[in-house]
């Protein structure tokens, strides 16, 4: 089985330009705990994660920061493009569902864009992963 198979198709972006409120918003809107990140051009430059933003209140959150830790991170966690992870893994359309479940696994990531000459053009979530895996068990069972 292939990840176009399995992919959602309808994937919900954010773009570097985004306000953390603004991206937490959509997420809670879509019901989704990540969304990948496209730039003016439309092109993958990241992701995003509920984690990402854990990691950001964490650094917010610090009791002790020193003036210079604090003029670093001033605006940094106000957009987007502050939080993002920007070395985002992907998979193309024909890429084996077995293959993604185990980078999904070996990586501890939750979803991988899939892409098509630089596009994103659907997504696959640990949701998908398992509801792939549950049609699979009932082909067998049959």
């Amino acid at each position: 089985m292939k990840a176009k198979k399995i992919m959602t198709k309808d994937v919900v972006f954010a773009k570097k330009s985004d306000t953390i409120r603004k991206f937490i918003k959509m997420l809670n809107d879509n019901k989704i705990t990540g969304a990948p990140v496209l730039n003016d051009n439309d092109e993958l430059v990241g992701i995003v994660s509920v984690k990402d933003i854990l990691n950001a209140l964490d650094g917010l959150l610090k009791v002790r920061l020193s003036a210079e830790e604090v003029n670093n991170l001033r605006g940094k966690f106000n957009w987007v493009d502050g939080i993002m992870t920007e070395n985002v893994i992907t998979v193309d359309p024909d890429t084996e569902v077995m293959d993604i479940f185990k980078l999904m696994v070996e990586k501890h990531i939750h979803r991988v864009p899939v892409t098509k000459n630089g596009k994103v053009i659907g997504i696959i979530s640990a949701s998908d992963a398992h509801n792939a895996i549950v049609e699979y068990v009932k082909e067998v069972k049959k």
